[in-house]
């Protein structure tokens, strides 16, 4: 799956981030290289806290209404990351795992931000 357009929240940083995040997830895809998964994970559960904690910094900063609720969705991706890499681990890298894998990381993430993103970015452009 692919950036496109429609995932652009308007705020520079956070479209910077997520179109990263994309170009890394991507790389799930590849089924060359049996440790690409894993290392992939490995790389998203740490991006993603940075990326987390960028955005809600930007809540605090703009005294956002539903920071408490949208970190609770941050916190269970942080979570269901956990428990791909346990399922990876368990099961090996498997072409089912990695469907499960890139279906869940894309599918979560692309749904966070056309939702929960899109309203933050609504609001805080509107405190300009």
């Amino acid at each position: 799956m692919l950036w496109d357009k429609t995932l652009e929240t308007g705020i520079e940083s956070i479209d910077a981030q997520h179109k990263e995040l994309f170009r890394r997830i991507d790389l799930l895809t590849d089924q060359k290289n049996e440790k690409r998964t894993y290392e992939m994970l490995e790389f998203l559960e740490e991006y993603v806290r940075i990326h987390f904690n960028d955005e809600q910094a930007l809540h605090q900063k703009s005294k956002y209404p539903k920071a408490a609720a949208h970190k609770s969705y941050h916190d269970a991706y942080v979570d269901i990351i956990k428990k791909l890499k346990e399922r990876l681990k368990s099961d090996g890298d498997t072409l089912l795992v990695k469907m499960e894998v890139n279906k869940t990381v894309f599918g979560w993430l692309k749904d966070h931000i056309l939702v929960h993103d899109k309203e933050f970015s609504r609001y805080y452009r509107s405190q300009k």
